[in-house]
């Protein structure tokens, strides 16, 4: 067995799992291949009842610094985040989901952020989304108007939109569980987003634009796919991250409003779009939810009138549909193709190579 014990782990990664062996295993190594060593990796299985447990147990015969606790029975993907959290020992902390996997210099990266901004709650590289064929999404970070440390309400306000750094490749300080909680289960899945803007909203944090890991995804619009995922969040989690904003405490008064109309502004182009999306998936159910809450919740009668009546049209009138549908594409191949394409171009070209750790 190699000996990591000495100097002692000050940063943990936490992986939640689910009946994912194979591709836990590859989220295991990353985790492993670090430059950084002083770490450990502690698997929290969701009553998989599968071969994960032999999986984690042929690595960690290997490696001392992977531990592994199953649960007796599934307690729900939140909840299995929030356990992890509960049981963080070490000074630093980061989330790794079983499907994604880090660069090898994420945590020499990102503690050097730390060590430059001593202040900074957290320290987030560029995570950059993949799709299952090798296609790089977009670089969220990449828009970001420079590195280096942003204070509150800066930070808070550059994170509200497309850009707001994904989790993976964001190491925290352990004092934020002390500060600001754990995870809000109320939320869903998008419980991350809602925890980097508490987070922002009180702590100062620091932002390195070099890529760090990569966020494995099914789908080309990845921010949508993730945030709306969820039919809880759909339902009324996203009300509880307006909440969570708009009477946080840490916040002047007038900065509160502004960030909760920016946020309520994002929120209803992220469920339009979404709602699209559905729609092209012929999940008309979800789409008239998705509409419902535009309605109701955001406040924004015309895109809930608008997702409804495309919605009904899909479910009453396909052939109509399918002509509307084609006649959009044509417009956006004469509008937007090619400025597309030259956009997905080149980040196929600068960051393409980092795809490739997919299959390690």
């Amino acid at each position: 067995m190699i000996p990591y014990d000495t100097p002692q782990a000050i940063i943990t990664t936490i992986i939640p799992t689910y009946r994912r062996p194979k591709l836990l295993g590859r989220a295991i190594r990353s985790v492993l291949n670090q430059t950084y060593p002083h770490f450990k990796v502690c698997v929290y299985d969701n009553a998989s009842g599968d071969e994960t447990a032999e999986i984690v147990s042929e690595i960690a015969k290997h490696d001392s610094r992977v531990s592994y606790f199953c649960h007796k029975e599934n307690i729900g993907l939140v909840n299995n985040f929030i356990y992890g959290m509960k049981h963080v020992e070490t000074p630093f902390f980061s989330f790794l989901s079983d499907d994604d996997v880090l660069l090898p210099w994420f945590f020499e990266v990102v503690m050097r952020g730390f060590e430059k901004f001593p202040q900074a709650i957290f320290s987030a590289g560029e995570t950059i989304p993949v799709s299952s064929n090798g296609k790089i999404i977009n670089t969220p970070l990449s828009e970001w108007a420079r590195e280096g440390y942003y204070a509150p309400p800066e930070g808070l306000f550059s994170m509200i939109g497309k850009n707001c750094p994904l989790w993976t490749a964001i190491l925290f300080r352990k004092e934020i569980i002390e500060n600001i909680g754990l995870l809000d289960q109320e939320i869903g899945y998008p419980m991350d987003l809602d925890y980097e803007l508490r987070s922002a909203a009180r702590f100062p944090f620091v932002i390195i634009k070099r890529p760090c890991a990569i966020f494995s995804v099914v789908a080309d619009n990845s921010s949508i796919a993730h945030i709306l995922g969820d039919e809880q969040f759909i339902k009324y989690g996203y009300l509880k991250i307006i909440k969570n904003l708009k009477e946080n405490e840490f916040l002047p008064v007038d900065v509160r409003i502004n960030a909760t109309e920016k946020l309520v502004v994002w929120l209803r182009e992220i469920f339009f779009w979404g709602g699209v999306m559905f729609i092209k998936e012929n999940k008309i159910e979800t789409a008239y939810n998705v509409a419902g809450a535009l309605y109701s919740g955001l406040n924004s009668k015309k895109y809930a009138i608008a997702l409804f009546t495309l919605a009904w049209f899909r479910h009453y009138f396909s052939l109509g549909y399918y002509v509307f549908v084609m006649l959009n594409k044509s417009r956006k191949l004469f509008i937007f193709n090619k400025k597309n394409t030259v956009a997905s171009k080149e980040l196929q070209k600068q960051y393409g190579y980092y795809a490739g750790f997919l299959n390690m």
